[in-house]
C-alpha cells in the first residue's frame, strides 16, 4: 500500500506540472492577452520548456530517491530474512550436535566405558586414599602409588576379589574415566546449547557429586605443590561442571562446605558407596599450610 501511495503522488505531481506548463504555453500563445506583458511571446512559450523539463527533472529526483529507499527497505528484508535463515540452521547444528552426543553416550561401547568408570569412581569415594591417588594421577608430577592399605576400603564396593585383580584391571578402568570427562567437557562447551542439554537424560544427576569432587581435589592438588603447577596444564574441569550445573538449572559449588553439605548423607554416595567419613572432613579440602 505504501509503494503505490508513493507513486501515485510522483504520477500526480508529474501530471500537474505537465498541466501547468501546458496551461502557461496555451496563454503564451494567445498573442492578444500576452502583448500588455510580453512582447516576445513565443520565445516565452519555448522557454517554458526548461521549467517543464526542470519539473520533470525534479520528478525524476524524487522517483530516484524513493528507488534507493524502496532499494534499501528490499535489502533489509532480504538481510532478515538471511539472518533468520542462519539462525535456523544454527539452532539446527546446536541440537544435532547435541543429539550425536547423546547417541554416543547411549552407545554400547561408552556404555563400557561409563562402567569402567564407576569401577574407578565407587571405590574412590569408599577411600579417600584410593580418592587422592586418582586425582594425583590426573598430572604428570608427583604421582602416588597405589597402596595395598587402602584395600579394605576398596574391598567393600568392588567386585575384584583380591588387591592384586583390581590392580590389574584399575589402569585401564582409569583411562575410560579420562574418557568420560573429556566426553563432558565436549558437552559443557556446546555453545548457547544448554538448553538443548537439558532436555537430554545424561545421567547428570549420578555424575554431579564425584565431579564435583574430582574437580575441588584437582584443584587442591594443583595450588598446593609446586612441582604440580610447574609441570602441570591450565586446569579446566571446575568450570566443566559449573557449566553443566548452569545448564541443568543447579547452583554450582563455591567451598568446600557446600560440597561436604552435598556429599555426606548422598543417598548413593553415603550408602550405596560406602563413602569414607575422611571425604566429610573440612580439612581435606583445604590447602595445607605450608610452615617454612
Amino acid at each position: 500500500m505504501k509503494r503505490k501511495t508513493t507513486l501515485l503522488l510522483i504520477s500526480i505531481s508529474s501530471a500537474l506540472i505537465f498541466g501547468l506548463w501546458l496551461g502557461a504555453w496555451y496563454v503564451g500563445t494567445q498573442q492578444g492577452a500576452m502583448r500588455a506583458f510580453t512582447t516576445q511571446p513565443l520565445a516565452d512559450v519555448f522557454s517554458s520548456v526548461n521549467a517543464l523539463f526542470a519539473g520533470f527533472a525534479f520528478c525524476g529526483v524524487i522517483l530516484t530517491v524513493y528507488l534507493q529507499i524502496q532499494e534499501l527497505q528490499d535489502t533489509r528484508q532480504v538481510l532478515a530474512e538471511t539472518a533468520n535463515a542462519n539462525k535456523t540452521t544454527a539452532d539446527y547444528a546446536k541440537e544435532s550436535a547435541i543429539v550425536d552426543l547423546f547417541q554416543t553416550y547411549c552407545s554400547e561401547y561408552f556404555q563400557h566405558v561409563k562402567n569402567a568408570s564407576m569401577n574407578v569412581l565407587i571405590p574412590a569415594m569408599a577411600s579417600r586414599g584410593y580418592f587422592e591417588f586418582v586425582i594425583s594421577r590426573f598430572f604428570v608430577a608427583e604421582q602416588i602409588a597405589l597402596s595395598r592399605q587402602d584395600w579394605p576400603r576398596i574391598r567393600l564396593v568392588t567386585r575384584s576379589k583380591s588387591f592384586n585383580e583390581f590392580k590389574l584391571a584399575e589402569q585401564n578402568d582409569r583411562y575410560k574415566l579420562d574418557e568420560l570427562i573429556n566426553f563432558f567437557t565436549i558437552l559443557a562447551y556446546q555453545k548457547d546449547a544448554g538448553d538443548v542439554i537439558a532436555r537430554c537424560d545424561f545421567s547428570y544427576s549420578w555424575w554431579r557429586p564425584m565431579f564435583w569432587m574430582i574437580a575441588m581435589a584437582q584443584e587442591l592438588r594443583y595450588q598446593s605443590n609446586e612441582t604440580v603447577r610447574k609441570y602441570g596444564t591450565a586446569l579446566y574441569f571446575k568450570e566443566v561442571v559449573k557449566k553443566l550445573d548452569q545448564a541443568y538449572g543447579l547452583t554450582p559449588i563455591n567451598n568446600a562446605s557446600e560440597l561436604i553439605d552435598l556429599i555426606k548423607d548422598h543417598p548413593k554416595l553415603s550408602k550405596q558407596y560406602q563413602l569414607d567419613e575422611r571425604h566429610t572432613l573440612p580439612e581435606s579440602w583445604v590447602v595445607p599450610t605450608v610452615v617454612a
